[in-house]
């Protein structure tokens, strides 16, 4: 996998692309858990059936030089929402 890479915007990258390219990095999952410090050495592949992981989604964005959101953004679409103005309520006048 490389950065070039086209997804959507909104596509998360599968779980072949994500082990592939640590991988292709000289790693894989279970080497960096042990790097950061997890005596559990599967503790990152919650990252496949959890999507609130954002520690684990973290170690392997910064691993593969990316921001976790580039490879899951639907974890992170409400996180990105910009938002114009607040609704303008129309004035209410009490008696």
């Amino acid at each position: 996998m490389s950065k070039s890479k086209t997804h959507s915007k909104t596509e998360d990258w599968s779980q072949n692309e994500v082990l592939f390219a640590v991988k292709n990095r000289g790693s894989n999952l279970s080497k960096l858990a042990e790097a950061n410090g997890y005596d559990n050495r599967r503790a990152l592949y919650v990252v496949f059936y959890r999507k609130n992981a954002p520690t684990a989604q973290k170690i392997i964005a910064d691993f593969l030089e990316l921001k976790p959101e580039e490879i899951w953004p639907s974890r992170y679409q409400s996180l990105t929402v910009k938002y114009t103005s607040p609704a303008v309520r129309p004035h209410v006048r009490v008696a």
